[in-house]
């Protein structure tokens, strides 16, 4: 009988877990203007996803363009996180920083805080006083503490600015690396990149 070679196949590649949550950015905005009702939800997710989006960006050029930070991230950026690694990156790649005061990085910002409040909730106590005249009506119970937070505007805008961040760092990149290869889009394309290499284990391996 004839022997049958065993065969191994080692593949190795990275997939870019910043475009995918660009995709739930995407599509919870889409889902949220097609389906009003209880589009808070939505919107909540897409801010949410937005930041991890930006956050999954800087830690996918950083490592690109500079390896030997983002080689012990946590330690290097311990103390200054996500505005240290903009910085840094800004930096390599030739480019102003932006003002955390002002969009786009602005809204960053905020992302940032309704991501912490998110992943660790806590009871958000209200106390409101109002008066109103007899006979009328009272008021309305006031919005909820999310619904102060969190809008379709705010969505789009988290969208529109986390964008604009991540093109304008990509597109300096891109330019003061060519060899990089980091892709044409920062949040747009491929999802992942692999490559496989199959070799011959044992060639007299006879079948059973």
């Amino acid at each position: 009988m004839k022997s049958k070679r065993r065969l191994r196949e080692e593949t190795e590649g990275e997939e870019y877990l910043h475009k995918a949550a660009w995709e739930v950015v995407k599509r919870q905005i889409a889902h949220a203007e097609a389906n009003p009702k209880g589009s808070l939800y939505d919107d909540l997710v897409a801010m949410v996803f937005a930041f991890h989006c930006i956050e999954g960006y800087l830690n996918f050029v950083g490592e690109k363009v500079a390896p030997d930070l983002w080689a012990n991230e946590r330690l290097t950026f311990k103390h200054t996180g996500l505005t240290g690694k903009l910085a840094t990156i800004c930096q390599r790649c030739g480019i102003g920083t932006p003002d955390n005061g002002r969009r786009p990085f602005a809204t960053v910002v905020e992302l940032r805080k309704l991501r912490d409040r998110m992943a660790h909730p806590k009871i958000q106590k209200v106390r409101k006083t109002v008066e109103f005249m007899e006979g009328k009506l009272p008021p309305l119970f006031p919005k909820s503490y999310l619904a102060t937070l969190i809008s379709h505007t705010n969505a789009i805008r988290a969208r529109d600015d986390v964008k604009l961040i991540a093109d304008e760092i990509h597109a300096a990149a891109v330019a003061e690396f060519p060899h990089l290869a980091l892709g044409r889009d920062a949040l747009e394309g491929m999802h992942s990149m692999h490559s496989s290499t199959t070799r011959l284990v044992q060639p007299f391996d006879k079948a059973g």
